[in-house]
């Protein structure tokens, strides 16, 4: 089972930000890119609808497809690029992002969640390295904590308890 690490605001690690551009091959998941690559790194659900900032959102996107996308889930994006194309007041002689207006709901569905589980299957190697350290740091501490006196060993865990409710807040 895949960690799934939430990130805070601001710049995403660069282990994710790799794992998330290279997935899908490198190449925008809605458009393909149409040959260039995918530059930037989009929300499926944006983070204005409440959802977390965390990877299984993430999928790589070019910034033709994700300026255009804004603050939208993929289907809402889709109708509201239909509703724009076939409004007689607004033709358009080509449409923007021809191609994901080609698809299906369910193909889009399908094609956001095969992004999905190989921006996963990226990042697992990245995961489980940290993972062994994590485990290092806390063979690390348990012997740290195993030589303490029982009053020493009460004032550290006491800190960690602190410190742990302060990121669980």
């Amino acid at each position: 089972m895949l960690l799934r690490l939430p990130t805070p605001r601001g710049p995403l690690p660069s282990w994710l930000r790799k794992a998330v551009l290279t997935s899908a091959g490198g190449w925008c998941t809605y458009c393909g890119s149409m040959g260039i690559r995918a530059e930037v790194i989009d929300h499926v659900v944006p983070l204005e609808q409440g959802v977390a900032d965390d990877i299984s959102n993430l999928v790589p996107a070019c910034r033709t497809c994700n300026a255009s996308k804004r603050d939208r889930t993929p289907e809402q994006w889709k109708r509201s690029l239909e509703r724009r194309h076939y409004d007689p007041s607004n033709l358009w002689d080509e449409p923007p992002n021809p191609d994901i207006m080609d698809y299906t709901a369910e193909g889009l569905t399908h094609l956001v969640r095969t992004a999905l589980s190989e921006v996963m299957a990226a990042a697992r190697p990245f995961q489980e390295r940290a993972t062994a350290k994590l485990k290092v740091h806390v063979a690390w501490i348990d012997a740290t904590l195993r030589s303490l006196t029982p009053s020493q060993r009460k004032e550290v865990l006491g800190a960690l308890r602190a410190l742990v409710d302060q990121y669980d807040s």
